[in-house]
């Protein structure tokens, strides 16, 4: 109860910057005595500390509390086709270290990549220690690979040609054999995304939803459903795969095996590749070759303009499938398609809840590119917070129950 309890007290001040006593004791429930005891134990562990005044009902001030940015850093990895970005923050959100690796992992043996991240991973242990006297205890490494529900373990993956592994156990492997701390663990890019976008659309005024459809349709196309603040994996850990919804039975294989599915028509290399346009992303980068699609489509130009139309059309006829299922009061769209919010609703497809005010929103993502770090810094806070008080007796984390942001 008492861990409990300290994890309810941070999660508050998390989730609204700041704040105060009493305003801990109005939203937690906790009583005036229990939060004194509460903040005073996270103040001594170094977890929060005051931060100036706040206006408080009858023109009283009262004592600002904020999360700490002198302990408790957290960090991510995130592995692209092409680099490796580490980023790490201090508890408060202070932006510590953010740098790109040129590394190209795929076709590669996993073992490679498995080396070299836990080598940044045991240089940024030490940078902290030295330079700022933190300890780092919580590393997650997110990749566009499905991750398994135990939250270390990849399925296989195509695109970097890597076997089913334990990629995370390997990683704290290497990390404890050379004497290191950091307990990793892996996130899918997707879902660390979907949860950058749900927070931004709730600290920007919009009402909490209940269930919130994230689909990204850059490469590779994915994505992910937030249910009552909590990342739904289901039972493999692989859920809202959505790049992979068979849209045309009839349709070319797939990779995964299966025919027509959505990314073969709708991803940014498939509209691209659609439209003769490859040869321009090889020459001048995929937003270029994209750009010089959206023209020749607003032209009129073949095979463009049927390549969008396409895209966009089974785009909404993914969507459809999933608020079947899903029953979400919220869809969020990444990627690309972002742009064409208003395409989406115009396809004729009978009757539909989506975009209709009070049933389901539609949205485009706010955040670009930098919504699955921001996504994976949260959520590895969050699973400090979580565990505040195994940090504070010095217990080892279970990478197996560390991220309890999910279902």
């Amino acid at each position: 109860m008492r861990d409990h309890n300290l994890s309810l007290v941070l999660h508050e001040l998390h989730r609204r910057f700041s704040g105060s006593r009493s305003l801990i004791c109005s939203a937690t429930g906790l009583t005036p005595g229990a939060v004194t005891l509460l903040v005073n134990e996270l103040m001594k562990a170094g977890f929060i500390e005051t931060g100036g005044m706040l206006e408080a009902e009858g023109g009283r001030r009262k004592k600002q509390l904020v999360l700490s940015g002198r302990t408790y850093p957290v960090a991510v990895l995130l592995l692209r086709h092409e680099s490796v970005r580490l980023v790490c923050e201090s508890f408060s959100g202070e932006r510590l270290v953010d740098e790109v690796y040129e590394r190209d992992f795929r076709g590669r043996p996993v073992e490679d990549f498995v080396s070299f991240a836990a080598g940044l991973i045991l240089e940024l242990e030490q940078r902290l220690s030295t330079d700022h006297g933190l300890t780092l205890e919580v590393v997650g490494v997110v990749s566009p690979i499905s991750v398994l529900a135990h939250q270390t373990g990849t399925l296989p993956n195509a695109d970097f040609g890597w076997p089913m592994l334990d990629i995370g156990a390997s990683i704290r492997s290497e990390i404890a054999r050379k004497g290191g701390h950091a307990t990793a663990v892996m996130m899918n890019d997707a879902n660390c995304a979907g949860w950058a976008e749900y927070r931004a659309l709730v600290q920007e005024g919009a009402e909490d939803p209940h269930g919130v459809i994230f689909i990204d349709t850059d490469d590779p196309m994915g994505g992910s459903f937030i249910f009552d603040g909590k990342v739904y994996n289901g039972a493999l850990g692989t859920a809202m795969g959505i790049g992979h919804i068979q849209i045309n039975a009839e349709g070319e294989r797939c990779l995964c095996g299966k025919r027509g599915c959505l990314t073969l028509y709708a991803s940014r290399e498939a509209v691209i590749g659609r439209s003769g346009l490859t040869e321009v992303a090889n020459a001048s980068g995929s937003d270029f070759a994209l750009a010089e699609l959206e023209r020749r489509a607003e032209m009129g130009e073949e095979p463009a303009r049927e390549t969008l139309e396409r895209a966009v059309r089974y785009v909404r006829i993914a969507i459809e499938n999933a608020l079947t299922l899903l029953v979400a009061d919220c869809v969020i769209i990444g990627g690309y398609m972002a742009a064409h919010l208003d395409d989406i609703l115009a396809v004729d497809n009978g009757f539909t809840s989506l975009g209709v005010p009070g049933v389901t929103s539609l949205h485009a993502a706010r955040l670009g590119d930098e919504a699955a770090v921001i996504g994976g810094l949260s959520r590895m806070r969050g699973a400090v917070i979580d565990h505040v008080g195994e940090i504070i007796r010095g217990e080892t984390l279970d990478p197996s129950t560390l991220l309890q942001d999910t279902v």
